[in-house]
């Protein structure tokens, strides 16, 4: 089933390439802020996923994984933060870009 992954490719990836796609020159010019983006959503949200799946806050179970495990995360986790982190940045960017005066 791996819904997970799946809604990650539809939500996620589909819109990121779409947005890299129609501006990938103003994307480039932001890789670096991209990368602090990050990193910064990493450090921040490892915690709180840490704990709330240790604390049966929520929960991530076969078939909707994978079943990949790092640091106490399933891989998607890990990939969920990267990439709504990716997404929410370049739209960002990009409508700062078109916006900003």
């Amino acid at each position: 089933m791996l819904s997970y992954p799946l809604w990650l490719f539809l939500f996620c990836v589909l819109p990121i390439v779409v947005v890299c796609l129609l501006e990938f020159k103003t994307i480039k010019k932001y890789k670096k802020v991209i990368a602090l983006a990050i990193t910064g959503s990493i450090i921040f949200s490892f915690p709180w996923d840490f704990i709330a799946i240790h604390e049966k806050i929520w929960y991530f179970t076969k078939p909707h994984i994978v079943g990949i495990w790092l640091g106490g995360l399933p891989i998607e986790e890990w990939f969920f933060i990267t990439l709504e982190t990716v997404l929410f940045t370049t739209v960002t960017i990009v409508l700062w870009e078109k916006y900003q005066n």
